[in-house]
């Protein structure tokens, strides 16, 4: 976002010189192929060797096209859950190393004495804590752990940029219900209350008056929260930037414009963002100086914002790239994969991108709602899944399985991401196709939000998420 004025983008300008993205899955026809291998900086000697934490298949493989030496940290219930040939010659350290991470990081070391690892790099967010505290005590040049540290924890965040004057935004932590109500007599309401840690759209209730406060307090005392975020409400439409930083120069890559269904629970993104050209520069500054203040200098980074009346307002940032199909989209419209280009940046195969790179068209996904209950069919979905534009198509559940009411990301039925001519072509056509797709189901009590079943599940998916516990590791 230096070199050229934030957000610039320079028309027909080629894509960065990545490796060709082979064996992209099924669907996945109209994506943009990158064309030839990426050169390394002139005058350097790479070493190859590489840490992933807590990869997924579709990682192995880029780190494979890259002819990366591999070895992997997975805990061991991230070990059972992938498939049986997803690895393949990498070295895997499975260990359980939370909350003490002392044996992984001897471990590793002892590798990295051994034959030295270029990087420690995710692209997971239950992977940035242990990547951070591995690059610091390896001296790699990784995101840092006070940065992570910032980036996992809302309130410290929070925190940090008001005094820095960056994207302030009025927060408080509460414990009680009186907190509640303290916080929106100073502040007004409506107010968001939320974990202090968590992503995936999970715990965040939106609390309108006075009166709903108490209703509100007893949902996040439900989920077992000992101590929650309170924020002003922002209004306006929510985007996200996903950008790549180059020794504290940051370039937005991909800007999306956000679909929102149930609650807070996203439904769709459409990438390019529908802004003008002032807009776009004003987001690219904010997201820009947000970076900068929390000392990120380098990687993938992820952040939500909303386009208030008074402007550009930082929801939450990540240092990896966006879920959600964005890394497909991007790899659509922009010519770059995310997860290549942040991999081959952090190991040297990639030269520093110079400029925002050009758009190619539009790309969108949006996500199936269905009613909760027994899964008894599903109807119209061979027909979308059928056409042209159709990059990729996903259901998330089988006729018989129970569909939850949706309180998360993962609750959702499924999703399709297509690609067309402009960013509102592709909204339109995801959406349609979408809409013919009818998830036939039968009541069933074990579905409803109300259900023991259901809450208990959703009381551990909050304490899953929520890293904050596992801060106190990285200061």
């Amino acid at each position: 976002m230096h070199g050229t004025p934030p957000g610039a983008r320079s028309p027909g300008r080629e894509p960065p010189r990545l490796r060709p993205h082979h064996g992209t899955g099924p669907g996945r026809r109209g994506a943009r192929q990158a064309s030839s291998a990426p050169r390394p900086h002139e005058g350097t000697t790479m070493n190859t060797r590489v840490c992933l934490v807590s990869p997924k298949p579709p990682m192995l493989q880029r780190a494979r096209q890259l002819k990366l030496d591999v070895v992997c940290v997975y805990t061991p219930e991230e070990f059972r859950k992938l498939p049986a040939d997803a690895v393949h010659d990498e070295i895997c350290l499975v260990l359980r190393h939370q909350p003490d991470p002392g044996e992984l990081v001897a471990s590793v070391r002892a590798l990295h004495d051994r034959t030295p690892f270029s990087a420690v790099v995710t692209v997971q967010e239950e992977g940035v804590i242990t990547t951070a505290l591995l690059n610091d005590a390896l001296g790699l040049n990784g995101v840092s752990a006070e940065t992570v540290a910032l980036l996992t924890d809302k309130w410290r965040m929070r925190r940090h940029t008001a005094e820095r004057g960056v994207s302030a935004v009025r927060a408080a932590v509460a414990s009680s219900l009186e907190d509640i109500r303290e916080f929106g007599a100073a502040h007004g309401y409506p107010l968001i209350a939320k974990p202090l840690g968590g992503s995936a759209s999970i715990g965040i209730h939106k609390i309108g008056s006075a009166e709903a406060a108490e209703s509100a307090y007893a949902a996040l005392s439900g989920l077992d929260l000992k101590q929650f975020l309170l924020e002003e409400y922002l209004d306006g439409p929510e985007i996200s930037v996903d950008a790549l930083s180059f020794d504290g120069r940051h370039v937005p890559i991909a800007i999306a414009d956000k679909i929102t269904g149930t609650g807070f629970v996203e439904f769709g993104h459409v990438i390019p963002a529908q802004l003008d050209l002032s807009l776009e520069e004003e987001v690219c500054r904010t997201v820009s100086d947000f970076l900068d203040a929390v000392g990120l200098r380098s990687g993938l980074s992820h952040t939500e914002l909303k386009l208030t009346s008074a402007g550009p307002r930082v929801v939450e940032s990540h240092n990896r790239r966006g879920g959600d199909r964005i890394n497909t989209m991007t790899h659509a419209v922009h010519g770059i994969d995310l997860e290549e280009a942040g991999l081959a940046w952090a190991t040297g195969l990639l030269q520093p991108l110079t400029e925002r790179p050009a758009a190619n068209g539009g790309a969108a996904v949006v996500f199936f709602e269905a009613e909760p209950g027994r899964l008894v069919a599903i109807e119209g979905a061979e027909e979308a899944r059928a056409h042209a534009g159709v990059v990729e198509f996903h259901l998330n559940f089988e006729a018989g399985q129970l569909i939850p009411r949706v309180r998360w990301s993962l609750d959702r039925a499924g999703y399709v991401v297509v690609t067309a001519e402009t960013a509102q072509a592709a909204r339109d056509l995801a959406q349609s196709l979408a809409s013919q797709v009818r998830f036939v189901t039968e009541p069933d009590p074990a579905a409803e939000e109300d259900s023991a079943q259901g809450v208990r599940r959703y009381r551990d998916l909050v304490a899953e998420l929520n890293q904050v516990p596992h801060v106190d590791a990285l200061t």
